[in-house]
């Protein structure tokens, strides 16, 4: 907001900021929220009901479990997601990648 106060600008506070001129516009038409960031909502994910497990195998290996062995150990007790989902959700996000 500092910048498009100086310049007058979308475009020109967008450079400055280091962010697109669309980003000033969203945030210059909403004064009310004090530059505050937007927050997605929290929605329900495919691996939820089955992230104890996941912990389980993660925590005792320190992140070494390889999230494509962890996977195929999870599909057999239920979970309806594909590898990807998997990788990207919950605590399985920073499980090693297969060489």
């Amino acid at each position: 907001m500092n910048a498009y106060d100086l310049t007058g600008s979308l475009r020109d506070a967008g450079e400055l900021a280091g962010c697109s001129h669309h980003t000033v516009k969203h945030y210059v038409e909403r004064p009310s929220a004090g530059g505050e960031l937007d927050r997605s909502a929290a929605r329900p994910q495919l691996i939820d009901e089955h992230l104890l497990k996941v912990e389980e195998w993660v925590e005792p290996s320190w992140g070494k479990v390889r999230a494509d062995v962890a996977h195929v150990s999870l599909v057999a007790l239920g979970y309806k997601g594909s590898e990807r989902t998997f990788r990207s959700a919950g605590p399985g996000s920073h499980l090693p990648q297969p060489n």
